[in-house]
């Protein structure tokens, strides 16, 4: 059925008005056939003539309009539904009164109710997509102060395509209740169809018992509405109305894990926690929404993990079928030593020490990443098996490392407990395993004690000077100590939020330990990321960046994680190249098993226009951390650049089985295929890009497959989109410099490349190394000005000799910031 009234009291036999043929149609409405009828009027399938739509008219008949109780309802549900506006709640397109009756016109859905949903399909999906959208309408109207009163299956559509429509609100409050629900207090006296305010299966303890109802009362119906959704059952089902007012006011639900064991603890959690009697303590619409969604993700990686094995081969594999055998992943050779540090567990009462157990392995891990005869797995992908009971043998195979550190810590006040096994990951038997009880003043000890206990196991030999850089301390104070380690954990969740609160806690230790190094080299790489994802000004950020990696450098130049901040800031800000250069070697040197610093030194290889290289620095970046979506994300666009098009394709594709809603593997998917000029499937994954992220870049690759393939006009509409949008918002100039080199206007193309260069935009510093087919103008005297202007290599040596003294001297100016 498409659409019924919501109403679920026994079906009221009214007079139909219709059956004269002459009477069938109300305004501009013209009646077509019941759908469904109710204690509050019937539904009707009509045509607006006008506009030529079908749509759901409600009718309250005019024998049923001398009631002002249920005429009071009708309005107001009208009132209620038109005050809002959202994908997931109805939309009212009009009101009136007739002779037949009073009437409201509202949107046509095509579909089902969610109770013949819980009847057919009770699967994790379905709960977690249909769920968000349920909350999202609720969140809409509680913010809109509008509580809904009346949250049940019946009162919900979904859509023939998925979507959820939230119907009937004629028990909306449009306004907080101040008193209590006199309504509600009287339910057992009600017996009048239509007078009884909200099925008693589906009612708030409040509600149900006559207190004041606001948006909590939402929460606690949907998760029962939820609990249906994901067990089939009712969490207090009962024979009788007193059985459900008993269940819903006094009873705990029970777990739904009672029913499907499989389903996650954490929507369990959530249920429960919106089932709770005290509604202080229920989550808001929006917190629903942003669990749900949480839980999605998790779902979704939990997913992955059986085939990350198998997404690692198949990168392997179709690199040396496409590439070529010296391109291939150098991998690790069965007599090298290599390991793989996992996130230490933490057993302590206080969950807020999974900071420090988190630090501890990080530090750990960059100990051991300073020797040059063992590869160290890098931390984002030693981390993704974090609360994971995988085995080694797995985490062997997926990491290409021979054998797992793993441990757990208990910290109770100023004692810890740490047990760590070293383990052979081919077999699963330890190699070595201890225990540390100490006290917190001892823990740099106890990782002096890990470190060269590892490395004996290991069978690997130090000289002198390794020794001292391995077991290098840089503070003896433990509070700062720990306040470094928050800031660790907080950078490592790479969003903005945790960059900014990151910068807080080295800070913070800064002021306990002024000469700490790395907490200034943790600042300066918090500030370099909020820069180059534009969240904060050039010159505010790059001040405090500056500063930072110059103090860490006067304390430690050793610190491999300054060296490399100090090269992008050199390459990306500066536009010292030569200079940059040294310094990505400089971090290198230091620390050889940093995909991040391969992977930035693999960019600027490609600029520098050594793309073989720069493809084996990319490689390099993959095979130290092959579960990280930022180093995958990294190697593919410098393989793009590298115009190695079929091995991006592949490293694209790997980065959606890890991440499937990533817009920007999408867009190196996209781009990959214009440089093979695979136009239809360019279009295509661009598309997809911009489905999930609708970045001004991705735009402008779509513009540029556009004019390539020939489809000027469809490229000129996104021109003018991007146009309009930088009238909007601010819009880098270099999106308009693409879009116009790639419809090979020239004129216009060097117009917004100096103004980009005005704007010192970062991403200018590529463009030396875009291929010809995209930069028709390459060998224009003019283009190599503005390269040599940004300190880039240039094509002179194949231009006439006459045109190289036209050329201006570097602008020195251009490189201050």
């Amino acid at each position: 059925m498409n659409q019924s009234s919501s109403e679920d009291q026994p079906t009221v036999k009214l007079h139909n008005p219709f059956t004269d043929s002459t009477q069938r149609t109300i305004n501009q409405y013209q009646i077509i056939s019941l759908l469904g009828a109710g204690g509050m009027g019937e539904v009707w399938l009509a045509e607006d003539a006008r506009l030529k739509r079908k749509v759901a008219l409600k009718l309250l008949p005019a024998e049923l309009t001398a009631d002002p109780e249920r005429v009071h309802r009708f309005e107001q549900e009208a009132q209620a539904a038109s005050a809002l506006n959202h994908p997931n709640i109805i939309t009212v397109y009009d009101i009136g009164e007739c002779e037949a009756g009073r009437f409201i016109v509202m949107e046509l859905v095509a579909g089902r109710t969610l109770r013949g949903v819980i009847a057919e399909d009770n699967s994790l999906e379905t709960v977690l997509t249909l769920g968000q959208q349920m909350a999202k309408a609720l969140s809409a109207a509680h913010a809109a102060g509008i509580t809904h009163r009346d949250i049940k299956p019946d009162n919900i559509m979904v859509r023939n395509d998925g979507y959820v429509k939230v119907l009937d609100f004629g028990l909306a409050r449009l306004r907080p209740a101040t008193e209590s629900d006199s309504e509600a207090a009287t339910l057992a006296q009600q017996t009048t169809p239509g007078t009884i305010m909200g099925t008693v299966a589906y009612m708030s303890p409040e509600q149900a018992r006559g207190e004041m109802v606001s948006h909590p009362s939402d929460i606690f119906v949907l998760g029962i509405v939820l609990f249906e959704l994901a067990t089939g059952q009712h969490p207090f089902k009962a024979e009788t109305l007193v059985g459900y007012l008993h269940g819903i006011t006094l009873q705990e639900p029970p777990p739904l894990t009672q029913w499907k064991l499989e389903l996650p603890a954490t929507l369990n959690d959530l249920i429960l926690r919106m089932l709770s009697k005290d509604s202080v303590r229920r989550p808001t619409a929006n917190e629903v929404t942003q669990i749900l969604r949480e839980i999605e993700r998790q779902a979704e990686r939990a997913s992955t993990e059986a085939v990350k094995n198998q997404i690692l081969k198949s990168v392997t594999l179709a690199q040396n079928q496409e590439v070529g055998q010296s391109r291939h992943l150098s991998v690790t050779s069965p007599n090298q030593n290599s390991i793989a540090v996992l996130p230490f567990a933490n057993i302590s009462a206080d969950e807020e020490n999974e900071y420090f157990c988190d630090g501890l392995a990080e530090e750990l891990l960059n100990a051991l990443a300073k020797i040059d005869e063992l590869k160290v797995a890098a931390r984002t992908s030693a981390f993704s098996f974090k609360g994971k009971n995988t085995e080694a043998r797995e985490i062997g195979k997926t990491l290409n490392v021979n054998t797992v550190l793993e441990g757990s810590v208990r910290k109770s006040g100023h004692r810890i407990r740490i047990n760590v096994q070293l383990v052979n990951a081919a077999d699963g038997y330890h190699l070595w395993s201890e225990r540390y009880d100490r006290e917190m003043q001892d823990i740099f000890d106890v990782q002096d004690e890990i470190t060269l206990a590892v490395v004996e196991a290991l069978k690997l030999k130090l000289l002198g000077a390794k020794k001292a850089a391995l077991l290098k301390r840089y503070t003896d104070n433990t509070e700062a100590y720990q306040l470094y380690l928050k800031g660790r954990f907080h950078y490592g969740k790479y969003f903005e939020a945790g960059w900014r609160k990151a910068i807080e806690y080295f800070e913070q230790a800064l002021a306990l330990e002024p000469d700490y190094a790395p907490a200034y080299a943790g600042i300066a790489e918090a500030c370099g990321m909020l820069w180059y994802f534009g969240y904060d000004t050039l010159p505010e950020v790059i001040a405090k960046e500056r500063a930072a990696i110059a103090r860490a450098l006067e304390i430690d130049a050793e610190l491999a994680d300054a060296w490399r901040s100090q090269a992008n800031l050199q390459f990306f800000v500066d536009w010292d190249f030569e200079a940059a250069g040294q310094s990505y070697t400089r971090a290198l040197a230091l620390n050889p098993n940093d995909p991040q610093a391969h992977a930035w030194h693999g960019l600027w290889l490609t600029v520098m226009g050594r793309r073989e290289q720069a493809a084996t620095a990319a490689r390099r970046a993959r095979e130290l951390d092959p579960l990280s979506f930022v180093s995958g994300i990294s190697a593919g666009w410098i393989l793009w650049l590298a115009q190695l098009y079929e091995e991006g394709i592949v490293v694209a594709q790997a980065l959606l089985e890890i991440d499937p809603h990533a817009g920007e593997a999408y867009r190196l998917l996209g781009t990959c295929h214009w440089g093979l000029e695979d136009y239809a499937a360019a279009a295509e994954a661009l598309q997809k890009a911009l489905d999930r992220e609708a970045v001004p870049i991705a735009w402008a690759n779509l513009c540029g497959v556009y004019a390539h393939a020939g489809r000027q006009a469809e490229a000129r509409q996104i021109l003018r989109l991007i146009q309009a949008m930088r009238e909007q918002s601010y819009v880098p100039a270099i999106i308009l410099a693409y879009c116009y080199t790639f419809l090979d206007e020239v004129e216009e193309a060097f117009v917004w490349l100096e103004q980009a260069l005005a704007e010192r935009n970062g991403e200018l510093v590529i463009w030396g190394a875009l291929p010809e087919r995209l930069v028709s103008f390459r060998r224009d005297p003019r283009f190599s000005d503005l390269l040599r202007r940004i300190g880039l290599p240039t094509d002179e040596a194949q231009q006439p000799a006459e045109t190289k003294t036209l050329m201006l001297p570097p602008n020195n100016e251009s490189k201050q910031t």
